[in-house]
Order: C-alpha cells, then sequence, then structure tokens
C-alpha cells in the first residue's frame, strides 16, 4: 500500500520543483516500483488535452487506466505518457480542466497503480 508519509520524506531529499513545473509520482503497487517526475505545466496542459481529444468513447476512464497499465509495463521511458493519461483520469472525475490544474499547482501529485484500481491525487501533506 502506498505510504504518504514515507513519499513525503523521500520528496523532502529532492531539489524543489522549478517555476512552472510539476512534481509527479508514480507508484505500482505489484512491482513495488515508484518514480518520480517534473515535468512542463504548460506541456502537460497541452498533453493532457490531447488525451482527451483522442478517447471519447463511452468508457474513457477505462480504456485510459489500462493504457496507464500499459505504458507502465514499458518501464520508466514511458513516465510521460503516464502522467498525461494520469491527468486526463483526473480530469474525468474532476471535470473542469482548470480545476484539475489548480489541484495540479497545490503539490506533487501522485498517480496509485493497484492491481484493482488506479487513483491519481495529490500526495497527503
Amino acid at each position: 500500500m502506498f505510504d504518504d508519509a514515507a513519499a513525503r520524506r523521500y520528496l523532502a531529499g529532492l531539489a524543489p520543483v522549478a517555476a512552472g513545473s510539476v512534481r509527479w509520482l508514480i507508484y505500482d503497487h505489484d512491482r513495488q516500483w515508484v518514480s518520480v517526475v517534473d515535468g512542463d505545466l504548460v506541456s502537460l496542459r497541452q498533453d493532457c488535452l490531447h488525451v482527451l481529444g483522442a478517447t471519447e468513447e463511452a468508457d474513457a476512464t477505462t480504456s485510459l487506466v489500462d493504457a496507464i497499465r500499459e505504458f507502465l509495463a514499458e518501464g520508466t521511458e514511458r513516465t510521460p505518457q503516464i502522467v498525461a493519461l494520469s491527468c486526463a483520469v483526473l480530469m474525468q472525475s474532476v471535470g473542469d480542466l482548470d480545476a484539475v490544474f489548480d489541484r495540479i499547482r497545490s503539490g506533487v501529485m501522485a498517480t496509485l497503480v493497484y492491481a484493482e484500481d488506479v487513483v491519481v491525487r495529490p500526495v497527503a501533506g
């Protein structure tokens, strides 16, 4: 199970996030694997909009989650795609892109991949 306190301790040892950037933590429960990636907010917004435009099918959330799992299986070189897909999953639940990016800017985001679910949320402070 993901441990927010341990994640905060780990993140505290990293350099601060650059202005205009976001820090995203990706946790794969089955592999006990964690990746931390920093990315540009403007690029992420564009990538998120691109993903949302491509997922106009009825059960888009399921296909986004499946895509996250597939990219995760491919390794760390796919973290930018996982982050963009995670943003789209968050958009599916929030419904407003500006509100999504307000949430993203508020702290470190996490994509938590479990066997039964994928959760996108801020790391608890």
